[in-house]
């Protein structure tokens, strides 16, 4: 396998904290099958182990390295439950997935826990993805858009998507018809890219900000979950003296975190959600 030395880098959390659906856990470490091959990645101590099925993967940018996490965490850790957060995954970078496994993943999620959105999704790549050979198995991709369009809404329930197959059904098609790609949302700045995927069937402020901090790179952009909610409840009643909408309250949290809102929003997420029931390494 393939070396790469890292530093204020955890890959498990990285990929335990809710942010991503591409990867799977296999063994001692990962598997993502969503970039046109697959590659499997490991961490023992500060090196990265990796392979792929076919040629280099960039790393560096799928894991988001280069981001200056040290001054990321100095410029977010404003109070007493966010230094908790960042104690508790002081290695937890933000995703950078591609752009449509991200979205339709997070229109599963609407309404939806975790272990279901990782079936759904897998279930998708089953029907619809790409196959590949490596390490002596077989794994499914996603599908394109191309792909994917061919599936019926009713397909699509019967994988167990209920209700979010006519989301995904015709944000597909929208993307198709409409050449929406992540190319051209990256070049517009949050605001517009936000409400340019809000304009997909389905996608809410929610599934937008996700989809703008965990693929297109929008580091200020900060999901409110329930989780979340939780926790602007308890700690952050500053977020709600503008108004108690989910644009207001993300709106503070921006204010209040800057550019780097989106990795105190994960860290909070992550925290408040797993503190006492972290995975087993």
């Amino acid at each position: 396998m393939r070396e790469l030395v890292v530093g204020q880098f955890d890959l498990m959390d990285t990929l335990e904290c809710g942010q991503t659906f591409s990867w799977t856990r296999e063994g001692a470490g990962y598997v993502n099958s969503d970039i046109g091959q697959a590659v499997y990645v490991e961490q023992r101590g500060n090196i990265l182990y990796y392979d792929t099925s076919e040629h280099e993967v960039d790393l560096q940018k799928m894991f988001r390295l280069n981001d200056p996490l040290s001054e990321i965490q100095k410029q977010i850790e404003r109070d007493g439950i966010m230094k908790e957060s960042i104690q508790f995954a002081p290695g937890l970078r933000v995703i950078s997935d591609d752009f449509f496994p991200c979205l339709v993943s997070f229109l599963c999620s609407i309404r939806n826990n975790i272990p279901n959105i990782r079936k759904f999704t897998q279930s998708i790549r089953r029907e619809f993805g790409p196959t590949y050979s490596f390490r002596g198995r077989t794994y499914h991709g996603f599908p394109s858009p191309e792909d994917l369009s061919r599936a019926t809404e009713d397909h699509l329930r019967a994988l167990g998507l209920d209700w979010r197959a006519n989301f995904v059904v015709r944000s597909t098609k929208s993307i198709l018809e409409e050449d929406i790609d992540a190319i051209e949302l990256s070049r517009q700045s949050y605001e517009e890219a936000h409400m340019s995927l809000k304009e997909l069937h389905g996608v809410g402020d929610k599934v937008a900000d996700c989809v703008c901090l965990f693929s297109l790179g929008f580091l200020e952009a900060f999901p409110i979950d329930v989780w979340i909610e939780r926790v602007i409840q308890n700690h952050y009643g500053i977020f709600t003296t503008a108004g108690k909408s989910y644009s207001k309250k993300s709106g503070a949290a921006r204010d209040y975190f800057g550019e780097y809102a989106g990795y105190a929003q994960e860290y909070l997420y992550y925290y408040t959600r797993t503190r006492g029931q972290k995975p087993i390494r």
